[in-house]
């Protein structure tokens, strides 16, 4: 059997979580997270951070992660840490809102 030797590596990068695998009901089995730089890596959901941010879907996200194995032609990303991104249009700090 011959064992996956892809090195792994440390990325920052933003992107969205996307759905890309369904069970047989519907709903989304597998998650990945796709960067502006066109990149898409598997999201692994065997750890807390991987779960927790499967449940941010199609919002703006900076992620820190390894990158490990390949499955299905794509990388899989452990998320180190993980941080919402907001837009201007989406977010205003409250002290600068005039009333």
């Amino acid at each position: 059997m011959a064992k996956n030797k892809t090195k792994k590596e440390s990325v920052t990068t933003i992107g969205v979580v996307i759905p890309v695998e369904w069970d047989e009901s519907g709903k989304p089995s597998a998650y990945a997270f796709s960067t502006y730089e066109e990149n898409e890596y598997l999201i692994d959901n065997r750890t807390d951070l991987g779960k927790e941010i499967t449940a941010i879907e199609k919002q703006r996200i900076s992620v820190t992660g390894t990158l490990g194995r390949m499955v299905k032609n794509r990388r899989v990303i452990s998320i180190i840490r993980y941080e919402k991104l907001f837009s201007s249009d989406e977010y205003r700090d409250p002290e600068t809102i005039k009333t």
